[in-house]
């Protein structure tokens, strides 16, 4: 049985035009899967969907065999992690959850430790997040979801705003997790760097799915979805 499945899935704000439309895809155990389209596309309103944030106007959406998304085991990161970090030390960010349903300190700060250690940011832990580069910050809102022990991550735009260095470090953190994926972004370059597939969205309906690199490499396909060649490709024309 897939981890996740989306069957004629429809979502609009308020009764207006429809941000997604007719979105059918699964999700295998352990497996990682892009979805890549220009801002706008519908990307945000999905992975809010699967992560249990609102429900479908229409059509099912099964994760780990519920049909309903609330009280799942996916967790999200945001694509600004500074909405996910705001107590006074990060191992308190990260052990919030847990602390939540009823841990106490002692156990919280171990598995915080244990949590921030995975994604190799164990010595910022009593650090104020407000002192993090762009870079902790996002490995830290990581760490906050992996101690929820989650069947399915959820990622928005996860390199945005980071430097190269930054942005190759958590490529690298991104696939060393054993855990099923699901990756959002606009950032061509990563996804060709992941053992993924890709599914393009366009204007709130599914234009392709294809394996990497695939349709990453086909100009014209991209820019009519509003999407450009990745860099690595566009310095070879």
């Amino acid at each position: 049985m897939a981890l996740l499945r989306l069957n004629h899935v429809y979502y609009a704000y308020e009764r207006q035009i429809p941000a997604l439309a007719d979105i059918s895809f699964s999700l295998e155990h352990g497996e990682c899967l892009c979805i890549a389209g220009a801002n706008g596309s519908g990307k945000s309103t999905l992975l809010e969907l699967i992560a249990g944030c609102m429900k479908p106007s229409s059509g099912e959406l099964w994760l780990e065999g519920a049909c309903s998304p609330q009280g799942n085991r996916a967790g999200m990161v945001f694509q600004d992690p500074d909405n996910q970090l705001f107590m006074p030390t990060l191992w308190e960010d990260v052990a919030f959850g847990v602390m939540h349903r009823g841990v106490s300190p002692e156990q919280g700060r171990e598995q915080a430790l244990k949590a921030l250690r995975a994604v190799g940011a164990e010595h910022l832990a009593d650090r104020p997040p407000y002192k993090l580069s762009g870079g902790e910050k996002q490995r830290a809102a990581i760490a906050s979801v992996l101690i929820m022990n989650p069947g399915l991550i959820l990622l928005d735009e996860p390199t945005a705003s980071l430097d190269p260095r930054a942005r190759k470090h958590l490529i690298s953190l991104l696939k060393s997790l054993d855990t099923s994926l699901l990756i959002a972004s606009h950032d061509l370059d990563m996804m060709l760097d992941m053992d993924a597939r890709v599914l393009f969205l366009h204007e709130g309906r599914i234009a392709a799915q294809s394996a990497i690199p695939g349709l990453l490499t086909d100009q014209i396909f991209l820019q009519s979805i509003g999407l450009e060649l990745p860099l690595c490709m566009q310095a070879a024309l």
